[in-house]
């Protein structure tokens, strides 16, 4: 018969156990990082769809505001601030991140075309015009300046080249649109666009 010689337990020191428990918490660790790390991604591609949207719904603002420009550009509207309609017939820099800036158009009763409450994405859109003069008024008011094209190139055969000879023509005023879109998430994008008719 064969003898089996065994430990007594007093002599067994547990390091393997140790070196379980050192491995799960690692394990642990590096799950819960895992799990962060991809909430993380998942938080910042909202956010940058949700800034995308913003960025579309400040491109289809840009196209109401030039429809509503062409709209008064022969009735002498454009020559007076309309600020019910978010324009103002002469330059002017304001803070735009203030929101006073922006409640022409949102605290208005009534619908205004300068403000959309929701654009079909859940965004609110809201934009303003500045007519780039000095003051407000007609061409050829007193101390009137405005930055202005001259001549029609599309249509005489100018060139707005700067060394090219300029043909006289009607100015062309320049407008400045600036549109801000609040998304869902807290996203706010303010954009702006120059166009001249």
């Amino acid at each position: 018969m064969k003898r089996v010689l065994m430990r007594p337990h007093g002599s067994q020191r547990g390091y393997m156990l140790l070196l379980v428990l050192v491995a799960l918490v690692a394990m642990m660790i590096s799950g819960i990082a895992l799990v962060r790390s991809i909430d993380t991604n998942q938080l910042v591609a909202g956010n940058l769809a949700s800034r995308n949207s913003t960025v579309h719904s400040a491109d289809l603002a840009v196209q109401q505001a030039v429809n509503w420009i062409q709209a008064n550009a022969t009735n002498g509207v454009l020559f007076a601030d309309s600020t019910a309609n978010g324009y103002y017939a002469e330059e002017q820099e304001p803070n735009w991140t203030h929101p006073n800036v922006w409640s022409v158009c949102t605290t208005t009763t009534g619908a205004t075309p300068c403000y959309t409450a929701n654009d079909g994405a859940g965004n609110q859109v809201s934009w303003l015009i500045h007519r780039m003069c000095s003051i407000a008024g007609a061409p050829g008011t007193p101390n009137q300046f405005c930055s202005s094209l001259n001549g029609t190139a599309s249509s005489a055969g100018n060139s707005y080249s700067s060394d090219a000879i300029i043909f006289t023509g009607l100015p062309k005023n320049f407008y400045r649109i600036s549109i801000q879109v609040t998304g869902p998430r807290n996203t706010t994008t303010l954009t702006q666009a120059f166009v001249t008719l």
